[in-house]
């Protein structure tokens, strides 16, 4: 196949898809997980609802990195979480979620570097610290001590 003709059959895929889409049928992302609709996809960087055991289980990932990895991780454990909790969802509600659940992992992760910067100010991601530091913090709970 010559570079023009696999431009071509590329073009023509193009357009088999936006045709589908005019005909209401969902658009899925090639690129991205599979079965996440990009259909009135704007404005999913929101904040929405997910099931308070998911959201546990984010923050006790974000723990268990602090404590086994010093607050690093390969990231696969948090990723297949919240992959498996998207594909539960409808394709429209899978960005949102994910985006939620993103956003919490992330703020416990940094909630807890601040835990730990306040017992050992030398501290940085990645330096081992005494994990005992740990047995005073209270997940998802601003405290100063």
């Amino acid at each position: 196949m010559t570079i023009t003709e696999l431009v071509k059959s590329q073009q023509q895929q193009r357009i088999g898809e936006l045709s589908r889409q005019r005909q209401g049928k969902p658009h899925v992302n090639p690129y991205g997980t599979p079965g996440m609709s990009l259909n009135d996809a704007e404005g999913w960087r929101n904040i929405v609802p997910v099931d308070e055991g998911v959201a546990r289980q984010v923050k006790q990932i974000a723990f268990d990195h602090m404590k086994k990895g010093y607050g690093v991780s390969d990231g696969e454990d948090i990723s297949k979480v919240i992959r498996d909790y998207a594909m539960s969802l409808p394709p429209e509600k899978r960005l949102s979620a994910s985006w939620t659940l993103n956003e919490i992992f992330h703020d416990e992760a940094a909630r807890l570097g601040e835990f730990v910067h306040r017992h050992d100010p030398d501290w940085d991601w990645g330096k081992p610290f005494d994990t005992g530091i740990l047995d005073g913090y209270q997940q998802g709970v601003d405290t100063m001590i």
